[in-house]
């Protein structure tokens, strides 16, 4: 009698370990550009927030904040009171993001706090809106001291139109921010295939001159590089006035700056690279390389700006003259817009030239 229990147990044990490798979920293969990292935050600063940064930056995925078109109360008893009766009563809230173009995505992590014991109703009416048909799910968590409880199984129903929904991870709010290997760990189990744009970042790049000559990233090692998309027409054209001045001032201490034009903002880049050199240089008496004209945006893209804009807050230029300071170790240090202080960028420009 004791034997055959034995056997039975035995071949119990076998069948669950069996069912769980049946069910461990292979790795996919997937390119970052279609990974959406999408979550739900109350707050900026709030613990779903700084996880779903966390798998952005190990996926390489793009990352989208689902917003509600009215906003939460400030106050965090207020906004769980009125989260719980929506939770009752199965309210699905109206949000302020644009349509999302779901054919750009294979996978899609979705974030969310537990609620209640649920996916908080954002995150939710995103799941249950957004065309899934073919994608990858992966949902995460946020938490207090309740565990997943619901969120999982809540989650898989809204997308149940998915190809897959894959095993939820659920992160403990209070230790998140000490979380980060415990993150990006979970996320390379989950996928895999992807990496940088430029295995040598910054240095694995390759440009041309206005005049033809062919110019590498990596010719910059050690130095403090500009990087500025620049346009001949625009209100912001007197910049280049600026921007030499610092040339002059910092060359010597390590300093370069790479002028690409642009025509993608108005068309104020008109003209061949000749043009726009002879424009530059008997305007403003530029004397920094400058590049054939590019596309910063879109398709045709070149790859440094892909890797540019990966590596600040991945939205695209918005205009002329928006600057991307590279440190001397190749990082980017900050992206700067049009219109930002010059003065501010001067300072850091010098602080990291105090950097060995």
């Amino acid at each position: 009698m004791l034997f055959r229990k034995l056997i039975a147990v035995t071949f119990t044990a076998f069948a669950v370990l069996s069912s769980f490798a049946a069910d461990a979920p292979e790795k996919i293969s997937v390119e970052p550009e279609r990974i959406l990292v999408a979550y739900y935050s109350w707050s900026e600063s709030g613990n779903t927030k700084y996880a779903a940064e966390q798998i952005r930056k190990a996926s390489g995925g793009e990352l989208l904040e689902i917003k509600p078109k009215n906003a939460y109360p400030k106050d965090y008893n207020a906004c769980l009171a009125q989260a719980q009766k929506e939770i009752r009563d199965g309210v699905r809230v109206e949000l302020a993001n644009e349509p999302v173009d779901f054919k750009k995505y294979d996978v899609i992590f979705i974030g969310s706090p537990n609620w209640f014991g649920t996916i908080a109703p954002p995150a939710a009416s995103f799941l249950a809106s957004a065309d899934l048909a073919g994608k990858t799910v992966i949902p995460f968590f946020t938490y207090g001291s309740g565990g997943m409880q619901n969120c999982e199984r809540d989650a898989k129903k809204l997308a149940e139109k998915a190809k897959a929904v894959l095993p939820a991870k659920a992160f403990r709010g209070a230790s998140v921010r000490e979380a980060d290997k415990e993150i990006a760990d979970w996320v390379k189990s989950m996928v895999t295939g992807y990496k940088k744009e430029e295995a040598s970042g910054f240095y694995g790049f390759e440009l041309k001159s206005w005049d033809g000559k062919d110019v590498k990233t990596s010719d910059f090692k050690g130095k403090v590089v500009l990087v500025v998309n620049t346009a001949t027409r625009c209100g912001f054209t007197p910049q280049y006035e600026r921007l030499e001045k610092l040339y002059k001032e910092y060359h010597d201490k390590g300093f370069e700056l790479i002028d690409i034009p642009c025509n993608q903002f108005g068309g104020q880049a008109p003209g061949s690279d000749e043009e726009i050199n002879t424009f530059c240089t008997s305007r403003y008496s530029t004397t920094f390389p400058r590049m054939t004209k590019c596309d910063v945006n879109g398709d045709r893209q070149i790859p440094l700006y892909k890797f540019l804009k990966a590596e600040t807050n991945k939205a695209d230029i918005r205009w002329n003259f928006t600057k991307f300071l590279v440190g001397r170790d190749g990082k980017v240090v900050k992206r700067f817009e049009s219109g930002e202080s010059l003065d501010e960028l001067e300072k850091l420009i010098k602080s990291q030239l105090e950097q060995k």
